[in-house]
């Protein structure tokens, strides 16, 4: 490709050139952060009608680098075959005014209700309908204006590469203001409308350089440095070999960012916008290597990165446990570490600015390959989150600039984690996991973690021992074993201890049974007869109808009353399935047998339910800390109480580690004007039974004070009351705002 630059009239030129960089850097900032933007508003539109499921925003991801790719290659196609800078303007222009049409966002009701048993189908065809078009043509902006800025005839046009750090730190401030700024001060029809506001800007900002970049370059080629003219021509095996190169340091860190993202919701805490930190730390990485004078140096990483995944391997849940935020900062910093090595690669390995476009398409091809991986085909897969451990041995494998295979001294490090491995399988083949040989298990994996830190000089070597590492930690974990699926919603594991066998959704407890016959069919957790849920129900004896939104093992089936009908409501089909298997939980089948199950969001089907069909319902379908926003609105309260009877009550669940979900449930029965009593339940410090009844939060709402009165007479419960704050609504929620209400 030549690099000759027309040059055009020296005065013109001499006008035009005053803006600089600028109005390029501008356009590139203000896209990425509608990009980013577009991510959180998405979610928040399609998570409440999926449970809150944290697979939402993975899902989400895919789609959103699908769409990134495809306006990649866009941008690579209009390049590669439209030579004239002047029609290219007029084609982007095109496209830009036609991708309009779908604005303001709002999701399409084109495919209906999501399915409960294919929500990813439907979630993929909601975003093509609904977002994708405007999506697509402008996150074609960054190698678009990269490419029309080397042809502008700058000094720099050789090298537009320094724009990009303008598009990460745009996706930045994007992700960053939606959670502080957007959510918490507009509902979400103005969000869209701002977006769209944003949209229009941006198309006048591509335009402008578009038209700036042919007034100051005349319509020239991409420029080329000498060095880059003067070498000699790469070899088809050689460009291919490159372009596999960077399709593989693209696909690992984008994998491993749902891979950790995935762990921190199951494992560690499934929190509304905690998803974020991780795509945060991914973005920051590009902002770093592709930046002419970096913060943090490649070479800084790479002695790092071994460290890093030593400390991840030993974090993991089923290896050790470690409080919640500790290894929350561990896995952050090595999904860091891992990016910034292999974007470090990316960067030193971009070519000339004549293969800008295919570079970017490339790159963002691995990406897509990476999120679908781990979001669309692991929970097909696999039935744990075993991705993540094997995405760390990957990164350990593709370290650049390290050989294959250890020599001389370093083999022994891995000889001492193969040794490690095998007497640890002899030892849990022998003795089992008991206790008191925990600790031997312990020095069995400090010897491989302390051969991994040592070992950093081969590939293959790390990764061994890394594998070795990894595996006496599970042979060490007393939980190993059991029964454990996998669904949309997340991973359900079935174990037994301390003489109950026990649901897990992640690490969260989602009910247990006693293994003595004599007490199988007691309720226990948040659901035993001194818990307030127990309260409620053991007062209800009265012939009627019961609805339960949210299943877990079914315990509160067995407060069930001659005359009494229990219908259930739960989303996630796994769950369904298990509680209703008497191989695994029999409280469903022994009290209340045949029992109606419906499958799907509570909220949507109760919608579908005739007014006044319920005597008392119970709502209790949050996944772990994770909040589906939709079931805490003015508008949902509203639907539940047109679905009781006039002297039905509704029994709110609102436990939760990070926000005070009462409040929020407060300000709705306020302006509804509505009686609502709330208690805190602790357990006696004397009962010593881990499973006998758990800590738990409860609101109860009626219609009217008489309704209650049962309930009032107690001290246990409390009036709750508002305090004059804005109310949640279908159109407006503050995530942001109600966790910081714990601690303010």
């Amino acid at each position: 490709m030549s690099g000759t630059v027309i040059t055009p009239e020296k005065g013109d030129r001499l006008a035009w050139d005053r803006f600089g960089a600028s109005p390029y850097i501008a356009t590139i900032f203000l896209s990425a952060g509608l990009v980013f933007l577009v991510q959180p508003m998405f979610a928040k539109m399609a998570t409440p009608l999926l449970g809150g499921a944290p697979n939402v925003w993975n899902v989400s991801l895919v789609c959103f680098q699908a769409a990134l790719l495809l306006g990649y290659a866009y941008a690579h196609l209009l390049n590669h075959f439209v030579a004239s800078l002047r029609t290219q303007i007029l084609i982007h222009t095109g496209l830009l005014g036609l991708a309009a049409l779908v604005l303001p966002f709002q999701l399409s009701e084109a495919l209906g209700l999501p399915n409960a048993n294919q929500p990813t189908l439907w979630l993929i065809g909601v975003f093509a309908i609904s977002i994708a078009p405007p999506f697509a043509v402008i996150s074609a902006t960054a190698p678009l204006i990269q490419s029309w800025y080397s042809r502008s005839g700058r000094e720099d046009a050789h090298d537009p590469y320094h724009l990009y750090g303008a598009s990460n730190i745009g996706s930045l401030v994007g992700l960053i203001a939606y959670p502080v700024i957007l959510e918490p001060l507009l509902s979400l029809n103005a969000q869209t409308n701002v977006w769209t506001l944003g949209y229009a800007t941006l198309a006048l900002l591509l335009i402008a350089c578009g038209v700036l970049a042919y007034r100051t370059g005349g319509g020239a080629l991409p420029a080329m440095p000498a060095t880059e003219t003067a070498s000699a021509p790469q070899t088809a095996n050689a460009i291919w070999r490159q372009r596999l190169w960077w399709l593989t340091c693209a696909f690992i860190p984008s994998s491993l960012l749902v891979g950790v993202t995935t762990l921190i919701a199951t494992e560690i805490a499934s929190v509304p916008f905690l998803w974020v930190l991780p795509l945060l730390l991914y973005i920051s990485t590009f902002i770093l290597v592709f930046s002419q004078k970096p913060a943090i140096s490649l070479a800084s990483s790479k002695r790092r990165l071994v460290l890093a995944v030593a400390m991840a391997l030993l974090a993991l849940p089923p290896v050790t446990y470690f409080p919640y935020n500790l290894p929350l900062f561990i896995h952050l910093a090595t999904l860091f570490l891992a990016a910034h090595v292999c974007h470090g690669v990316l960067a030193e390995d971009r070519p000339e600015a004549g293969r800008l476009t295919e570079f970017y398409l490339i790159m963002s091809l691995g990406g897509v390959l990476g999120g679908a991986f781990n979001a669309l085909l692991v929970p097909i897969l696999f039935n744990s989150i075993i991705e993540y451990p094997l995405l760390l041995l990957a990164v350990l494998f593709i370290r650049p600039g390290v050989p294959m295979f250890a020599k001389g001294r370093e083999q022994l490090w891995v000889y001492v984690a193969l040794i490690a491995l095998a007497a640890a399988i002899v030892l849990r083949m022998t003795v089992g996991a008991e206790l008191g040989v925990m600790l031997v298990f312990r020095g069995f994996l400090i010897a491989a973690i302390l051969a991994l830190v040592m070992s950093q000089s081969s590939r293959a070597g790390a990764a061994i021992i890394a594998a070795c590492a990894w595996g006496i930690g599970m042979l060490a974990s007393p939980i190993t074993g059991g029964f454990s699926d996998r669904s949309f919603f997340g991973v359900a594991q079935i174990q037994e201890r301390d003489g109950h066998r026990i649901l897990f959704h992640g690490m969260t407890v989602h009910g247990t049974q006693a293994l003595d016959p004599d007490l199988a069919l007691r309720p226990t957790t948040y659901y035993a007869p001194e818990t307030p849920i127990g309260q409620v129900f053991g007062a209800y004896d009265a012939p009627g109808e019961v609805a339960i939104v949210g299943l877990g093992t079914g315990s509160v089936a067995c407060y069930a009353e001659p005359g009494q009908t229990y219908t259930y409501y739960e989303i996630d089909p796994l769950v369904a399935k298990l509680a209703s298997d008497p191989e695994h939980f029999t409280y469903l089948s022994e009290c209340t047998p045949g029992a109606e199950i419906i499958v799907g969001d509570g909220r949507l089907n109760l919608a579908a339910q005739p007014e006044g069909k319920y005597d008392l319902m119970l709502l209790d379908a949050f996944s772990s800390s994770s909040v589906p926003t939709h079931l805490l609105t003015r508008e949902a309260i509203d639907l539940y109480l047109s679905r009781l009877t006039e002297d039905g009550v509704l029994v709110m669940h609102v436990s939760n580690k990070f926000m005070p979900l009462h409040r929020t449930v407060a300000r709705i029965t306020d302006e509804m004007s509505v009686p609502a009593l709330y208690q805190f339940y602790t357990p006696p410090k004397d009962d010593k039974v881990q499973y006998h009844a758990h800590a738990s939060q409860v609101v109860i709402i009626a219609r009217d004070e008489a309704t209650l009165a049962q309930f009032k007479a107690s001290e246990d419960w409390v009036s709750l009351e508002g305090d004059g704050k804005r109310a949640w609504t279908d159109d407006y929620t503050n995530v942001l705002g109600a966790m910081l209400e714990r601690y303010f």
